[in-house]
């Protein structure tokens, strides 16, 4: 009888530490998404900040495609002062999605730059 009761309470403990376990990890994992979905927001709207439209635009239309290939290849600094502080996690999180978003805003102008110049040299080809 004392062999059993030894052997249900290895089961308690262990169902007891499977249960903290778990739990942990799920505290862990929410503070992870959330420190993730803080960084992308940020980054966002710093690289709205940081890409400017005009000049994009600009380059687009006089560079025509290899102003485009700039918008590919140019990459802006990150604003440094936004990350002190900041997590390893965070500044990870925020510096891919900071070089995403605004190589996809700079090409995004780019190319209405080019598109604007074509459709320009387009209609004074045709009159």
């Amino acid at each position: 009888m004392l062999y059993a009761l030894s052997i249900n309470k290895f089961y308690i403990t262990l169902i007891v530490l499977l249960i903290f376990a778990t739990a942990a990890h799920g505290v862990e994992s929410t503070t992870t998404e959330q420190v993730r979905l803080q960084a992308i927001a940020d980054a966002q709207r710093d690289a709205q900040l940081a890409v400017n439209k005009t000049t994009w635009q600009l380059t687009g239309c006089v560079g025509n495609i290899f102003g485009l290939g700039v918008a590919l290849v140019y990459e802006p600094r990150i604003p440094t002062d936004r990350l002190i502080g900041k997590s390893p996690e965070y500044v990870e999180y925020y510096a891919n999605e900071f070089r995403r978003e605004t190589k996809g805003l700079q090409v995004y102008h780019s190319a209405t730059g080019c598109a604007a110049f074509c459709v320009g040299a387009f209609l004074w080809w045709l009159l």
